[in-house]
């Protein structure tokens, strides 16, 4: 008689009469997406029926909810100022951090210099920064806002760029060089795919420093965005106003994150951090 090919496991199942072996679902009651729903479906009635009884300055979602659609022009159209603000500072600050980073290739007293220079710029808390920038660049313009923004990355995202630079197997470096492969190539085919895990790490944290920054640049010297909307509802006891633009100014930084979360699942499938990430979710 020819032995069974489900083997041990089917004839023992088998034998347990009432527990029928179920496939298990992706989307099912213990799947992480089915968990957070249920958790900040939880949150929100604890919020509503609870939290905003209780407190005299929390608003409740759905007065929150009121405000997103009674004042919907003037939000979104703060919303896109403190954004588009955060997205150029943010772009101008990666850029200069990436060139100074390039810089410290040449020599590590270059090095050393460029890293000193990052930290000297981080050391300057951005609300003491932020009323000079406003001197310089002109009130009520953009410039002081994208300026502050751009401060508000350059640091980090200067510091992972220089580690990723360096952070090459020599034995590499040195069949490049036996190759007689340029720097440039060096660079290309070695120096940049080591380092864009550290870049898009950078990123990462730089998305939602970018916002903080514009929202400082709005809180000194600016007409328009989500930063003056949390200002001017501070001063007059808008607490829902307030709530709601900063809601709003976390979703905006959220979204940077997020968007850099999923460009790292993009771009670098085999890095390690990734693949761990996978296999925990």
């Amino acid at each position: 008689m020819a032995d069974d090919p489900a083997g041990p496991i089917s004839t023992a199942a088998a034998e347990r009469p009432g527990r029928p072996d179920r496939p298990r679902l992706a989307g099912g009651l213990g799947s992480p997406v089915t968990r957070a729903v249920a958790i900040t479906a939880g949150a929100l009635l604890g919020w509503q029926f609870i939290g905003a009884p209780v407190f005299e300055f929390l608003p409740a979602p759905s007065e929150i909810v009121q405000v997103l659609v009674d004042r919907a022009a003037s939000l979104w159209s703060a919303t896109v100022s403190t954004g588009s603000v955060a997205v150029l500072g943010f772009v101008i600050g990666c850029t200069l951090a990436i060139i100074l980073a390039l810089m410290s290739l040449v020599h590590p007293s270059v090095e050393h210099a460029v890293l000193r220079l990052g930290l000297a710029l981080y050391a300057v808390p951005l609300i003491v920064v932020a009323p000079i920038f406003v001197l310089w660049l002109g009130v009520g313009s953009a410039r002081p806002r994208v300026a502050l923004s751009a401060l508000a990355v350059f640091f980090g995202v200067l510091v992972n760029a220089v580690r990723g630079l360096r952070a090459v197997d020599r034995n590499r470096v040195e069949f490049l060089r036996v190759v007689s492969a340029s720097p440039l190539q060096t660079l290309r085919y070695l120096r940049v795919p080591s380092a864009l895990p550290y870049l898009i790490n950078g990123f990462k944290v730089a998305a939602p420093a970018t916002v903080f920054g514009a929202v400082v640049g709005e809180w000194v010297g600016a007409n328009e965005g989500l930063g003056v909307v949390l200002l001017y509802s501070l001063f007059q006891y808008q607490v829902d106003i307030l709530w709601t633009a900063m809601i709003l100014t976390t979703v905006v930084a959220l979204a940077g994150y997020g968007i850099f979360g999923l460009a790292e699942k993009v771009l670098i499938p085999w890095h390690e951090s990734v693949k761990t990430s996978r296999l925990e979710s």
